[in-house]
Order: structure tokens, then sequence, then C-alpha cells
């Protein structure tokens, strides 16, 4: 049986809507916003959709969908070339590492490891940059941004499970559990 154009069209929209939904998602969180802390409370919503995407569906989020999502992210902050694309390669890759082990666990263990594995990348994050700009840069800021990412976790994830249960449901679905 042939597929239509329509269903063909449908099935590569359905391919992408994992990096689609993470490129909107960041950036809304770009969209200026004028308060007091907003500089430094910016969470790294790119960062959470990659270790998401990797530990429940790597089939439709794979290497080249975080390489676009970094560039991207690299383009709209003010961080050296390269250094988000870095740092989610680096999460994508402990993040699909262990999926076998967070898989059908508990959502607290999920975000457990996007703690640990984060905090990591962030130190990275700071240690490239530091390099880069050949002093160490306040560790404050990126404290306040890893925490403001850590929080905005169980948000996130619930939205891309949200896509992921309606959108992109075959013979998996993810439920959210307590």
């Amino acid at each position: 049986m042939e597929e239509t154009f329509s269903e063909i069209l449908e099935n590569g929209l359905k391919r992408c809507l994992p990096l689609l939904s993470s490129i909107l998602l960041l950036l809304v969180i770009y969209i200026p916003v004028h308060l007091p802390l907003s500089r430094f409370l910016r969470p790294d919503v790119g960062m959470i959709c990659v270790y998401f995407w990797a530990l429940y569906r790597q089939d439709l989020f794979g290497s080249v969908s975080v390489f676009i999502l970094g560039l991207i992210a690299d383009s709209l902050s003010a961080v050296p070339l390269g250094l988000n694309i870095f740092a989610f390669m680096f999460v994508y890759v402990f993040g699909s590492t262990f999926s076998s082990y967070v898989n059908m666990k508990p959502f607290a263990v999920s975000w457990l490891g996007f703690a640990l594995i984060s905090f990591l990348a962030f130190a990275v994050k700071w240690l490239l940059a530091s390099f880069f700009y050949s002093q160490f840069l306040v560790f404050g800021s990126i404290l306040i941004a890893y925490l403001a990412t850590v929080c905005l976790y169980p948000l996130i994830a619930s939205l891309n499970i949200l896509i992921q249960n309606k959108c992109l449901a075959n013979e998996e679905i993810i439920y959210e559990q307590g």
C-alpha cells in the first residue's frame, strides 16, 4: 500500500516534532522580559529538552537534532559559538546512555538524573567559557541558572510528555509517574 502525499507529510512532521517543539520552547525562553532578575534567571530549556528526548525518543531526536538545537541556542545567547552544542551533546550522550536505567522508573528518578547530568554540563560550560575568556567567570550566575533549570524541569518535561502522548504516541506512551 502506497502512502499519499498527506500521509508522508504528516509522518515527516511527526518525526520533526520533538526538534520543532524544542526550538519553540527555546525561542520562548529568550523573549525579552524586563524583570529585576531576568538576566540571571534564564533556565536552559534546550538542555531539558535534549535530556528528555534522549531518554524517551532517541529514534526521533538524534545527534543532528541536538546539534541544530545547540546551534540555535548559541546564536541566541551570548556564549561562544559551540559551547551549547558541546553541552547539549554531553547531556545527550549521558541521557541516552542511562535511558534504560531511567525508563519505567518514577518521575523523581528522571529528575534526579537530570539534576546530576545538568550540573556536570553547567560546570563544563563554565570551565570552557572561563577558558575562552582567559579568566574565571562568576560561578554564582551559573549556579542560579542551574537551579532555575532544575526547578523548571518538571514543567518542560510535562509539556514534552503531552506532546509525546498526544502527537507521537504509537506503541510507546510515557506516563507521568508520581
